[in-house]
């Protein structure tokens, strides 16, 4: 049976769509491909500006790659089939700066904002090094100490580089399948899903949720250990260390020197918490610009918008130790994960950022190649979908020299 055969059974025969989409079905298919665009119609936003004096015009020479072979554990599928049955909903290529392919499917345009889910993650690193340089965060502080709330949590004695790398030892659970009560408290807190009205103590929120992480009797640092809620309080130590509000200081710092074109935006909880884990939408142009500023070092006409050594160090940093000391290694068997982004553990070296229902950045740096993707999958997760797509990539990195 191929892998298109079995994406079919898992996915079986979608509802009519003229349903309403609302907060119990947003991220379910086929619902999630009109809401993936259309968050702020469902879920409180904030948005992060741009700024028209500093866009950046991104510039094309486009070939047909529609038809590119793409061959994968003993079969071959053309990119247009693979990008159908992936429920892609925007692919860009871009070479040596050039757009060299853009493919749009459904809702999704090019300047339409889209969620990214954990793509926000890799984001807010990039903002948190740039934040780092300026002395406005230390890496090596202890959360406690820049959060008070967390007192008596996981978080209290685990440290900055620790939640940028996913090694701190708590009692949470990423379960996607919505069974743990746990992760039902977490996306009911962000004002995701509906309330857990049937629960005994009431959430007042994100913050809230976070200021209760349970403790593990792990020690930190020594096992990577993915946790959504640790990106969020990035994003909330970020807020609390600069004393402005993430999306502002989000746009000031990195969006708008990035040169974005389109206005973004990010998910808030009704007191106003960003969802700095998963939450932003921004346009397949805008995510392809901050991209290709990573694969160019953190520069571009704006100046050196991240510092280059905090792209350098998560780019080829050696360490991957705590990263292959994990439960279920099916990703990226030889890689890493350093500052919320994947070291992939390829031959040229391939980098990348990862979302949920299908999202990414990959850059190949020695073929100086960016591709972002954006999709409305109906599984969160797919390792069968993922590995089709690092094949994707790997055929189109053939075609440039």
């Amino acid at each position: 049976m191929t892998f298109f055969e079995i994406n079919k059974i898992m996915k079986g025969s979608p509802p009519p769509f003229e349903y309403q989409v609302t907060l119990d079905n947003w991220r379910k298919y086929p619902f999630n491909s009109w809401s993936f665009v259309n968050v702020r119609n469902l879920i409180p936003t904030s948005p992060i500006y741009n700024n028209p004096d500093k866009k950046v015009k991104l510039q094309k020479q486009l070939i047909d790659i529609n038809d590119l072979h793409i061959n994968h554990k003993n079969s071959s599928y053309r990119l247009k089939e693979i990008l159908k049955k992936c429920d892609v909903d925007a692919f860009l290529v871009m070479h040596k700066g050039k757009i060299k392919f853009e493919f749009y499917d459904k809702f999704t345009k090019f300047n339409t904002p889209h969620i990214i889910f954990s793509v926000s993650k890799s984001l807010t690193s990039l903002l948190t090094g740039i934040l780092v340089e300026k002395k406005v965060i230390n890496i090596n502080s202890y959360i406690s100490h820049i959060l008070p709330e967390t007192k008596g949590t996981a978080y209290e004695d685990a440290t900055v580089r620790n939640v940028l790398d996913m090694s701190i030892a708590s009692g949470f659970i990423e379960d996607y399948t919505g069974q743990a009560e746990i992760f039902k408290k977490y996306r009911s807190s962000t004002g995701w899903d509906l309330p857990e009205t049937h629960s005994k103590q009431t959430l007042k929120g994100l913050h809230d949720f976070l200021s209760s992480m349970p403790k593990s009797n792990q020690k930190h640092g020594k096992k990577y250990h993915y946790c959504s809620p640790h990106s969020d309080l990035l994003g909330w130590i970020i807020e609390r260390a600069s004393g402005e509000n993430y999306s502002k200081i989000m746009a000031d710092l990195l969006f708008k020197k990035a040169g974005i074109n389109h206005e973004a935006n990010v998910t808030v909880d009704k007191w106003g918490a960003s969802r700095a884990a998963g939450g932003i939408s921004v346009s397949p142009y805008d995510l392809l610009l901050i991209s290709e500023l990573v694969r160019n070092h953190g520069s571009n006409k704006n100046g050196q918008v991240i510092p280059a050594s905090w792209i350098e160090d998560f780019v080829n940093n050696k360490n991957n130790s705590i990263y292959l000391n994990q439960d279920n290694l099916e990703r990226f068997p030889k890689g890493n994960y350093r500052s919320k982004w994947y070291q992939t553990g390829f031959k040229d070296n391939e980098y990348c950022a990862i979302g949920i229902h299908g999202q990414n950045i990959w850059i190949n740096p020695q073929k100086e190649i960016t591709i972002v993707r954006m999709s409305s999958a109906s599984d969160p997760i797919n390792i069968k979908t993922e590995e089709v797509m690092f094949s994707v990539f790997d055929e189109i990195s053939k075609i440039f020299i």
